[in-house]
C-alpha cells in the first residue's frame, strides 16, 4: 500500500496552541483599537447614529432661520448699495451741472477778457497818442519861448569859438565855494547852483554862453547878475556863464509841459510850493500838497517862466572852479595861462523891459549859503 501526502495547511502543534491563541488575541485587540480610533476620527468622538425626525425638523428650522437672516442681510446690503449708487448719481449730476456752469462762466469770462483786452489796446493807443500830442505841444511851447528869447537877446560871443567848457565834478557846492583859490578871491561872484531834476525844474539853455529860460527859480533875487552852474549828471556840473533873469509874461508853463514832467519832480515841486511860506521848521500837510497838485494837474495854476539872458562868461572863474574841484577830489588840474589875467566882463544889450517892482538887490556874503534845491550863493573877496 502506497503512502499518500497530506493536503497543505496549517499544522497545529499541540505544544504551540497557547502561544498562538495569545498572539492572535493580541492582534485582535490591536485591530479593534485601530478601528475604534478610525471611528472616533471620522465621527468626532460620537458614535454613528441615525438622526430622529425631531432632530431633522430642528435642523430644517435652523437652516430656514439662517436662510431668512441671510436674505435680510442681502436685502439690507442691496438697499445700501442702491442708496450709494443713487447718491453717487446725484453727486455726479450736481458735479456735471457745476462743470457746465463753470464752462459757461469760463466762456463768459473769456469773452469779457477779450473785450477788456480790446479796450486796453484802444486805451493804450489813446494814451500813446495823448503822450505824443502832449510831447508835441510841449515841444511847440519850447520853440515859441526860444523864439522869443532869440528875439529879445540876440546871440553874443563872449569867448573864442574854439573854447568848449567841460563838466566840473564835485558833490558839495558849499565846500567848493569856500575852497576857491585865495588868488582869485579878490573878485566877487554870485553863484546859483541848479541841481538836476527831480530836485529842481529843468533848465532850458542850449549851451554855455547862450540865453534861454527856466521856470520859477527858488531863492533868487531878481534883477542882478549871477553865475549859473547847473548839474547835468550826478555830481557833474557845468558852468554856463553870467546871467540875469526876468519874468517872461504870457509864456507860463503849459499844461502839456506840466504833464510831461516826471512824477517825482511834480511831487517835489508841489511840496516846495506848499512849504514856501510856512515858518522855519514847519511842513505842509499832505492834504495841502494834494490840493496844490490838483490845481496844477487841472491847469488851474501854471508855473511862470523866466528869461535867462547871458551877459558874460568868466574864463578865470571856470578855471578856478576846475582847479578847486580837482583839489577837493585829491587831483590836480592845470590852469590855462591866458585866463589868469584880467577878468573879462562883457554884457549884451537887452530889449527886455524890467518890471517896476523887480528886486534889484542881491545880498553878498563871505561864506556859502547854498542848499540842495538851488540857492544863490555869494562870495566876496577881501
Amino acid at each position: 500500500m502506497s503512502a499518500t501526502n497530506p493536503s497543505p495547511g496549517i499544522v497545529l502543534n499541540p505544544d504551540l496552541t497557547p502561544e498562538l491563541v495569545e498572539f492572535w488575541g493580541f492582534k485582535y485587540k490591536e485591530l479593534k483599537q485601530e478601528l475604534d480610533a478610525l471611528k472616533i476620527q471620522k465621527t468626532g468622538g460620537q458614535e454613528d447614529s441615525i438622526p430622529t425626525y425631531g432632530e431633522l425638523q430642528r435642523l430644517v428650522q435652523q437652516l430656514q432661520t439662517e436662510t431668512a437672516n441671510a436674505a435680510k442681510r442681502l436685502e439690507a446690503n442691496d438697499k445700501f448699495l442702491q442708496d450709494v449708487i443713487e447718491s453717487t448719481r446725484s453727486e455726479h449730476r450736481a458735479i456735471q451741472q457745476q462743470l457746465e456752469a463753470c464752462n459757461a462762466e469760463k466762456s463768459r469770462l473769456l469773452a469779457q477778457v477779450g473785450r477788456l483786452e480790446a479796450e486796453r489796446i484802444t486805451l493804450y493807443n489813446q494814451i500813446q497818442t495823448s503822450f505824443t500830442q502832449v510831447a508835441s505841444l510841449a515841444a511847440e511851447a519850447d520853440r515859441q519861448r526860444m523864439a522869443v528869447i532869440a528875439e529879445l537877446y540876440p546871440a553874443v560871443s563872449f569867448d573864442d569859438d574854439s573854447f568848449t567848457p567841460g563838466r566840473i565834478e564835485f558833490s558839495a557846492p558849499k565846500q567848493l565855494v569856500r575852497a576857491l583859490q585865495q588868488g582869485v578871491n579878490s573878485y566877487a561872484w554870485q553863484f546859483y547852483f541848479l541841481p538836476r531834476p527831480p530836485i529842481s525844474l529843468p533848465l532850458y539853455v542850449p549851451s554855455p554862453c547862450q540865453s534861454g529860460y527856466w521856470f520859477y527859480p527858488f531863492n533868487l533875487s531878481f534883477g542882478s547878475t549871477f553865475e549859473l552852474i547847473a548839474e547835468l549828471e550826478p555830481d557833474k556840473w557845468l558852468y554856463f556863464g553870467r546871467y540875469t533873469t526876468r519874468i517872461l509874461p504870457g509864456y507860463d508853463m503849459k499844461l502839456s509841459e506840466w504833464l510831461s514832467l516826471e512824477e517825482q519832480l511834480k511831487v517835489t515841486f508841489c511840496k516846495r510850493i506848499a512849504n514856501q511860506r510856512l515858518p522855519a521848521g514847519q511842513s505842509a500837510s499832505y492834504a495841502n500838497e494834494a490840493h496844490i497838485r490838483q490845481r496844477y494837474d487841472a491847469g488851474q495854476w501854471s508855473i511862470p517862466s523866466y528869461a535867462l539872458q547871458c551877459v558874460g562868461y568868466d574864463r578865470l572863474l571856470y578855471d578856478a572852479l576846475k582847479v578847486t574841484a580837482a583839489e577837493l577830489r585829491g587831483e590836480s588840474e592845470p590852469l590855462n595861462s591866458h585866463s589868469l589875467g584880467k577878468r573879462r566882463k562883457t554884457e549884451s544889450p537887452s530889449r527886455f523891459e524890467e518890471s517896476e517892482n523887480s528886486d534889484t538887490s542881491i545880498e553878498k556874503t563871505q561864506h556859502s549859503a547854498t542848499s540842495n534845491d538851488g540857492e544863490l550863493d555869494g562870495m566876496k573877496g577881501d
